[in-house]
């Protein structure tokens, strides 16, 4: 019998707690017993299971390294009987255990135990040389030969001290929460050899958990792990809440990049990895639910595991599992035209249908760089009801505003939106994460329940039994929310119940971080843009053909919104990526290109033109002007040809009649007329300027605020030569390089055109081309997918500060306040540009290292690479061709001049062919210059989509004309008949409204 009281100095429990944690991590694993490895050889191409077992095998010594980077090889593991039913395997890649010919489980830094089913003797290991989960506090990368197997056994579990640590560890992490709280002076981290905080000030919460805890542990000491945990499940009853005042819905997540520190087959593997696990879970625990969002890798997991795909739409059917995002991958949206990017959400809710039978009503979009300002009305289009992210917690600079809003466009379309506040996408169910998302819940007052996805992403393996023990035991404790798993739409139909009551957000969703995306890779976004040029040649010859679309086309579309995926297109992939991606871009580009001749080319004879662009174009031929009627085949014989004005260059002036322009000795554009109206340049504008590059995070990703106030023009001395139609400005710039920047006039057109050639080789350099201008209207309008967006040059207010780099659809305007005056500069494939004080820059260049040759390297050592070892680690070395054009920009310009047509037309080539002339049922609209014919979809014969979208923000009434036989009607992005403004032949429109007209030819 004990001399001593009951323990008063309770704040040293914190430390016997910690001591009982660990006593009871040592408890739960037992009788290790050695595994038989016999493993094929490695190779960079992966093969399925079947495969595999035909080749030979050696035998697999731990400790050992493998591989090249992103090499597969597959283990044939024995297991001796008698022995445990848990498989311990530590591999430093990511590894994917199959059970009788199935993906069973995903090893990774995060999911290191599992165990097998009863009499299992043999089992298949797919592992990958690629680090695993780059976000767990674990990944510490790949060894310097390779991937490293560092263990493999058999274990038995101890389930009552398994249990036991989860009923242990959650109040010991949810105390030590509490504790610095208590003391906010005192290190979160407990050490021991110094006095502990005492219990002077403390709450009364505080002060009962830890008698709590010092009671159960005396229970642990003197009776065992029985006595523990019934002395545990009295303090859960007495300190949970009956009624808290926050609500989580727990979703199990795995955000998974398809490609960016790995190849596409490499994504697909971890698309494999992480189902595997989530199936495994929702055996494990009832209460479990996941979502996940990109169709791309529902696909990729049917073509590598069929049993693993058909278990998924089980668990789709069951509800466990939710298949909703809204799009075929999680795309950017600033750099594809509208068009690509209304096709990611076509073949989304396609494949979200035949996924589960029913279209995603969330557009999830977690790791987005920015968002579009065309998205909300994008979302209505297509059935898509609400909208989730978590990258507005990366602002570092200004706060998100909301947690739940209304997110309008500028057209006013409305969707109900929910970011997360405090976590992002990584969470664990941590007391931590969720203390922070519901203490931050802006609109907690109003809906008391915030969305919180759990798991590691990107080859992580997603949720653990971890976390799903924590959300056990977690809820409701005094302070923190409710918890319970659920899916993420039936989060949203609670939420919008509220809509009324939700803050609103209008326009686009800038993020403060990754500016550099717009510019980053610019060889990659050029070639990206050219395959949607030949893909846009290719429907407009079908449609003009009357001919349906093919499989072929249904590919090339698929591999072209696949390109979207955010880390892709914005630049932000490693090396692979693009070795792989840029040649299948270019295949794609010159296989649609060649089937729209041969196409053209079926029937007849005759030397014509085809205009590939549903607006009406002139051109040169032959020093004449000719027109083409949209969507059109002509005859050159049939071409009505007029004279016009021939272009003339004397001195450093250069005129064709309608544009006269005048460059000064620097080479630089100091006067620029357009029929008779002066653009007021200020200086001398068309100005190459650098800027020293040295980002303090994410060198590929981002450009920060400081580099822009370094930057140096290039003022070495400029060579001058004239030929008929131009004049080129030859100099050095930089340390390594020569530019010439070429001014040139076409006869008859109404801009000046500017090609920049650049033999580029500086390192750490951002590039842009400077307009300086005397025009100080408030906002700048930049193109976007659809439409376009007016963004403020004056510092108006503390967040135009943080907004120094934007985003732009290849066009931009800077003009006067009413838009009447200004200037515009148009571009072939650049999506960059900043603007203050009317000085636009056009970002050309940027030259960070490769993604994987800075801070990422440790997931990407690049001596482990197949590729050779690159002459440079530096983006876009070498050649440049850059085009642009600049002009006088009104917001009333007839409709062949508003920058959104020319972005098209002096970029999309008539195209040459020797047939017959075609027509489509299209010739043109009248009147309301700003609403723009932007694409033409072929669905069968007879049957095609004109889709159409205004972009000055004006609402109006234009008129349609259509070949005798032919009727339209509005229809949404899926094609399903909606209310639209079409009156016969009069359609009425609203401000950035994108119109979708179905074409089809009346019953004879």
């Amino acid at each position: 019998m004990s001399t001593f009281p009951i323990n008063p100095l309770i704040q040293l429990t914190p430390l016997r707690t910690q001591r009982g944690v660990t006593r009871l991590a040592e408890m739960i694993w037992s009788d290790p017993q050695p595994v038989r490895i016999e493993a094929t050889a490695t190779r960079p191409d992966h093969i399925d299971l079947a495969t595999a077992k035909k080749l030979p095998r050696k035998p697999v010594k731990l400790g050992d390294a493998w591989g090249r980077l992103y090499d597969q090889r597959w283990c044939r593991v024995t297991l001796p009987a008698g022995a445990g039913r848990w498989l311990h395997w530590d591999e430093q890649g990511e590894a994917t255990l199959h059970v009788n010919g199935v993906p069973y489980y995903g090893f990774d830094v995060a999911h290191r135990y599992c165990e097998l089913p009863a009499g299992t003797r043999e089992v298949w290991i797919e592992s990958l040389c690629v680090q695993a989960a780059i976000w767990h506090p674990d990944a510490k990368g790949l060894g310097p030969d390779g991937n490293i197997l560092r263990n493999a056994r058999l274990l038995r579990r101890n389930d009552e001290a398994w249990t036991a640590y989860h009923d242990l560890n959650c109040l010991y992490d949810w105390m030590l929460d509490l504790r610095a709280r208590e003391f906010p002076g005192v290190p979160r981290e407990l050490f021991s050899q110094t006095v502990q905080p005492a219990l002077v000030d403390v709450s009364p919460l505080y002060r009962r958990l830890l008698r709590g805890l010092d009671t159960a542990l005396d229970a642990f000491d003197t009776s065992g792990l029985t006595a523990l945990r019934r002395e545990l499940a009295k303090v859960y009853q007495e300190l949970r809440d009956s009624a808290p005042l926050a609500r989580a819905a727990l979703t199990g997540h795995s955000h998974l990049d398809l490609v960016w520190l790995w190849d596409e087959q490499t994504g697909e593997g971890k698309a494999v990895h992480t189902f595997a696990n989530v199936n495994r879970l929702m055996d494990l625990y009832p209460e479990f639910r996941f979502a996940y969002s990109q169709p791309a890798s529902y696909e990729a997991v049917a073509r590598r595991s069929p049993a693993l795909a058909r278990k998924v739409r089980e668990r789709l059917r069951s509800g466990k599992w939710e298949a909703t995002g809204g799009m075929y991958v999680e795309s950017d949206s600033h750099v594809a035209c509208g068009e690509a990017l209304g096709r990611s959400f076509i073949l989304g809710q396609e494949s979200f249908e035949k996924l589960s039978g029913r279209r995603s009503r969330i557009l999830w979009l977690p790791d987005l760089f920015g968002f579009s300002a065309c998205l909300p009305q994008l979302m209505k289009l297509s059935g898509v009801d609400y909208f989730f992210t978590t990258k507005t917690t990366w602002n570092t600079v200004n706060r998100f505003p909301h947690s739940s809003f209304v997110w309008r466009g500028p057209g006013g379309h409305a969707v109900v939106s929910h970011v997360t506040q405090g976590v992002q996408f990584n969470n664990t169910v941590s007391v931590e994460q969720l203390r922070a998302a519901s203490h931050q819940h802006q609109q907690g007052d109003l809906h008391d329940e915030f969305l919180m996805p759990n798991g590691w992403g990107d080859g992580g393996g997603g949720p653990s039994e971890e976390m799903c023990e924590r959300a056990r035991r977690l809820t409701s404790l005094r302070g923190l929310p409710a918890l319970k798993w659920d899916q993420p739409e039936a989060f949203f139909d609670r939420l919008a119940k509220k809509e009324a009551l939700l803050p609103a957000l209008d326009g686009e969703i800038t993020l403060e971080y990754h500016r550099g995306t717009f510019t980053t890779q610019s060889e990659v976004k050029a070639h990206f843009r050219a395959l949607e040029r030949a893909l846009q040649l290719r429907e407009a010859v079908l449609v003009a053909a009357n001919r349906a679309p093919d499989a072929a086309l249904d590919h090339a579309w698929r591999r072209m919104v696949f390109a979207q995926f955010h880390d892709y297109i914005p630049g932000s992939a490693i090396p692979e990526v693009y070795v792989q991606g840029l040649p299948e871009l270019n295949k794609l580009t010159r296989e649609a290109k060649s089937t729209a001749q041969e196409t053209l080319a079926a029937a007849g004879s005759e030397p014509c033109l085809f205009n590939p662009l549903p607006v009406e174009r002139s051109f040169v031929l032959k020093n004449q002007v000719v027109t083409l009627p949209p969507l059109a085949g002509a005859s050159i014989a049939s071409l009505e040809k007029r004279d016009v004005a021939p272009v003339v260059v004397r001195g450093r002036t250069i005129s064709n009649g309608r544009v006269n322009a005048r460059i000064d000795a620097r080479g630089h554009l100091a006067a620029l007329s357009v029929d008779g109206k002066e653009v007021a340049l200020r200086g001398g504008a068309a100005q190459l300027v650098l800027y020293p590059e040295q980002p303090a995070n994410f060198g590929p990703w981002d450009i920060d605020r400081h580099s822009l106030s370094l930057g140096r023009a290039a003022t070495a001395p400029a060579k001058i030569t004239a030929t008929d139609d131009a004049i080129a400005v030859t100099r050095k710039v930089g340390q390594a390089s020569t530019a010439t920047v070429r001014y040139a006039l076409q006869p008859g057109d109404s801009v000046l055109r500017i090609t920049v050639e650049l033999d580029w080789h500086e390192t750490d350099v951002l590039l842009k081309l400077h307009f300086p201008t005397d025009y100080r209207g408030r906002e700048v309008r930049c193109g976007t997918p659809f439409g376009s967006v007016l963004r403020s040059q004056l510092a108006t207010h503390g967040e135009v500060e943080a907004m120094w780099e934007w985003p732009m659809s290849r066009w931009a305007t800077v003009s006067d306040e009413g838009e009447r005056a200004g200037l515009f500069v148009v571009t072939e494939a650049k999506y960059g540009l900043s603007c203050r004080n009317g000085d636009l820059g056009l970002t050309l260049l940027r030259t960070p290292p490769h993604v994987g040759y800075e801070e990422h390297a440790k997931a990407y050592p690049a001596h482990l690479s197949r590729l050779p070892k690159p002459e440079s680690i530096f983006i876009d070395q070498g050649r440049h061709k850059i085009e642009l054009a600049v002009g006088y920009y009104q917001l009333t310009a007839p409709r062949a001049e508003q920058p959104v047509v020319l972005a098209e037309t002096l970029y999309t080539p008539v195209v040459p062919y020797r047939g017959k002339p075609m027509a489509t049922a299209f010739h043109g609209i009248e009147g309301s210059d700003t609403l723009v014919p932007h694409w033409a979809r072929p669905l069968g014969r007879d049957r095609w989509v004109l889709r159409l979208h205004e972009v000055g923000g004006q609402r109006g009434t234009a008129k349609l004309k259509l070949a005798p036989g032919w009727r339209a009607q509005t229809v949404n992005l899926l094609g399903e008949k909606i209310r639209g403004g079409l009156r016969g032949s009069q359609l009425t429109f609203a401000p950035y409204e994108i119109i979708s007209l179905e074409l089809s030819r009346l019953q004879r």
